[in-house]
């Protein structure tokens, strides 16, 4: 298994990408934001490519040749441009892209395809009609509705035989363009032309059309879900913080200089004078630390409150009410641990300033002049 993410490949001699010919046994290839360079008409070529997918590809070159004989499950998103694929062994198709695509052999063997193609400045009726004849053989058929939007009006042209699916056990139609405020959607209505351009071929066939209301009870649910992930990492990583600031609050308590054991057997001007430098260097690390921990103080709270909130709002205005049931418990529990980390960092920061204040309110020390 290779996967690739953000990488650019520069063809070696026009006969293919030279990387994964080195590669005698790969299977299974993911490119992802990738790029070929200086070539108008690159081939990726593998004799044992079983699994392929491509996503984000940008680039300048127009074409991009798969030649892949072992080839069964191909996936291509996002991506710019114009395939050729020849795969004739190929069994699961997922295009979701509006680059171009064609197959330059049959494809004897394809069970499943999802198209999700939006685009009709590439897409015109032909294009579709020609791309739908390549398929001729799959039995699980997914489509987008806007993919089909442009055939409505020229299905005379384009059909010539009324059976294209002679194997076609399922066919689910969907739409893309779903929003996720209240506004209702329209009725979908697909003209039973377009359905027996489809389905004649295979009367059997189950047909679903899948509304915008389902769809959008889709998305809500997985953006719910999404959101109640992102919550609970959010909590997640509150909680290592708030441990960490505790471990340095323990820690990082400075105490006042004692008296050091090597004072015994100095002269009494000595002593003074060691007193007098401890207590100088006693006070200039209250004022240091004074100001760091002030500052320190102030931007770690500020910083935990921050992300308290951030949490806060993906529990009550992104969360369905069961979701954010699961989760309250949990953050009811942060909160108060948040409470308790603040008070200790404000403390921490009133028993620093104490200190210094009790340095300068201490009698002075004089010095004392030998006798």
């Amino acid at each position: 298994m290779l996967h690739l993410d953000y990488v650019g490949f520069h063809e070696d001699d026009g006969t293919g990408i030279g990387i994964f010919s080195k590669c005698a046994n790969l299977e299974n290839l993911t490119l992802i934001n990738f790029k070929i360079l200086e070539s108008r008409n690159p081939t990726l070529s593998h004799p044992k490519l079983a699994n392929l997918t491509l996503k984000n590809r940008h680039w300048t070159a127009q074409r991009l040749n798969v030649v892949a004989p072992q080839l069964k499950s191909l996936t291509i998103r996002r991506c710019y441009g114009k395939h050729v694929i020849d795969a004739p062994n190929l069994a699961s198709l997922l295009f979701h892209s509006e680059c171009r695509l064609r197959f330059s052999t049959d494809l004897p063997s394809l069970e499943k395809v999802d198209l999700c193609i939006c685009s009709r400045d590439i897409w015109g009726p032909y294009r579709i009609a020609c791309l739908l004849h390549q398929l001729l053989n799959v039995k699980f058929l997914k489509l987008n509705l806007e993919f089909l939007e442009p055939l409505i009006s020229c299905l005379g042209e384009i059909s010539p035989q009324p059976s294209l699916f002679s194997n076609l056990k399922s066919l689910k139609v969907y739409p893309v363009y779903v929003t996720l405020d209240d506004k209702p959607h329209e009725k979908i209505i697909l003209s039973t032309q377009v359905i027996n351009f489809l389905l004649d071929g295979s009367p059997g066939a189950t047909f679903t059309l899948i509304s915008y209301e389902e769809i959008k009870e889709k998305m809500q649910k997985a953006r719910a879900s999404a959101n109640a992930a992102a919550a609970q990492k959010l909590m997640t990583d509150l909680q290592v913080l708030l441990e960490k600031e505790k471990d340095n609050i323990e820690t990082n308590m400075n105490h006042p200089v004692e008296a050091d054991a090597h004072d015994q057997g100095k002269s009494p001007v000595e002593k003074v004078q060691l007193q007098f430098e401890r207590k100088m260097e006693q006070m200039k690390s209250y004022w240091e630390d004074v100001g760091v921990q002030s500052d320190r103080g102030g931007s770690r709270t500020c910083y935990i409150i921050s992300r308290l909130h951030d949490i806060e709002v993906l529990l009550l205005k992104n969360l369905p009410t069961s979701k954010r049931d699961e989760l309250q418990a949990c953050f009811s529990r942060l909160c108060a641990e948040v409470d308790s980390v603040v008070m200790k960092i404000l403390h921490r920061m009133k028993i620093q300033q104490i200190h210094l204040n009790d340095c300068f309110n201490e009698p002075a020390i004089t010095s004392i002049s030998p006798s």
